[in-house]
């Protein structure tokens, strides 16, 4: 048996392209003898393999082939050029919700998708409870779907794809839909399935997500390779490509009441424990949060901290999961301590994130109001100080070019 899930082969798409349906239409009367269209490839060349087992990511911006690749290997279209080939049963969730029969109910769907999907009338019966159970839509499901909110459904839709445990999961911005409670439930059972062997292709444009759920990472940009490796290396290069383009979905946000949430936070300078919003390069600081979780029991917290540059990239950062250090309390204050803090001049965003026990979900993202300020009263250049020394000392001669 291969250990490859999935094997990607000069993949290649291309549409076809009329200046106007009288174009399309001479060519169709001409059997094609007549050429009126213009080739688009949305995808070429892309070559690649996922390990059995392995998570892995897909990032690239709007219209660089991502949802062309997702629906290749889902078998919703077809390749002009190369191969692929998928091992076991595959789950695909795209365009949630986006084949339920509007006039049929909730339970009506399940059983006309779960046909689709390959599982039998038994199979749906057993399973049914707990697609049920998950996408907690109560006596709607016997309602129209044309009387669901856009939430019902895509809950309806991840606890059915889900629900068939398949071999191979392809998520397309899933993680980014709901509300936050969905999103978490989402996360849970992908992580799940990571935890159970399962291999997963995730496309996201949260690249927190890809880099803390993948091994690796595939960066496509107009439909061909720009970067595949392991998954910070590719997210970094693609941040650093599109970083003046901030990403929506690190956008801050409010939890609804009874979940986690950071209360404040402060910046102190540690020689007088005094606020400050301006300090120097490498002064003593500590950053105070003080944070809540009204059911510890329920939700386990990670806490993180980063400093942003005003483009939004993410110059420096702590977490407690990183460190090893519990959160395990019903609220608290938290404090993290630089002797020397090694940024140089610049304005930074101080950046909160309360995190599941994961670190991958965030339950609530806090932003101090005022920017820090810090002033460098040295002539160095960049954005951090690095710890470093001179010496000069005898070498052997220097080696050939």
């Amino acid at each position: 048996m291969s250990a490859a899930a999935i094997e990607i082969e000069g993949l290649g798409k291309a549409y076809r392209r009329y200046a106007s349906g009288v174009d399309r239409g001479l060519e169709l009367a001409s059997f094609g003898a007549v050429r009126r269209h213009r080739e688009f490839w949305a995808l070429r060349g892309v070559t690649a393999t996922l390990a059995r087992g392995e998570a892995f990511g897909l990032v690239g911006g709007n219209g660089a082939g991502k949802s062309t690749l997702l629906k290749l290997l889902a078998g919703t279209t077809f390749p002009s050029e190369g191969r692929f080939r998928v091992a076991g049963r595959l789950g695909a969730l795209l365009e949630l919700g986006a084949g339920f029969h509007l006039d049929l109910s909730g339970r009506e769907n399940l059983q006309l998708a779960g046909a689709l999907l390959g599982l039998s009338r038994a199979e749906l019966r057993a399973k049914e409870g707990e697609i049920l159970d998950f996408a907690e839509i109560g006596e709607f499901v016997d309602a129209p779907v044309r009387t669901y909110s856009t939430g019902m459904a895509v809950r309806l839709s991840f606890a059915l794809a889900t629900a068939i445990d398949p071999d191979v999961l392809i998520i397309d911005e899933v993680l980014a839909v709901g509300d936050l409670y969905f999103q978490k439930k989402c996360i849970d059972r992908v992580l799940d399935f990571k935890r159970r062997g399962k291999t997963i292709l995730l496309c996201s444009h949260s690249l927190y997500d890809v880099r803390n759920l993948c091994e690796r990472a595939l960066w496509l940009e107009h439909g061909v390779v720009r970067g595949l490796g392991d998954s910070v290396s590719v997210t970094n290069d693609y941040a650093t490509f599109q970083r003046e383009h901030s990403d929506a979905s690190e956008a801050p946000s409010t939890p609804p009441a009874g979940l986690p949430r950071v209360l404040a936070a402060r910046v102190v300078r540690r020689a007088d424990g005094k606020e400050v919003h301006e300090i120097d390069a490498g002064e003593a600081i500590e950053v105070r949060v003080w944070w809540e979780n009204p059911e510890p029991a329920k939700h386990a917290l990670q806490l993180g901290l980063g400093f942003l540059r005003q483009d939004r990239t993410l110059v420096a950062a702590a977490a407690t999961h990183l460190d090893g250090v519990p959160v395990d309390s019903r609220s608290g204050a938290a404090v993290l301590e630089f002797d020397a803090l090694p940024l140089l001049a610049g304005q930074f965003t101080v950046l909160v994130v309360l995190f599941d026990g994961d670190g991958v979900h965030r339950h609530h993202e806090f932003t101090m109001h005022e920017p820090l300020t810090i002033r460098a009263r040295t002539k160095e250049l960049g954005l951090v100080r690095v710890p470093h020394r001179w010496r000069f000392a005898p070498l052997e001669a220097p080696p050939a070019r």
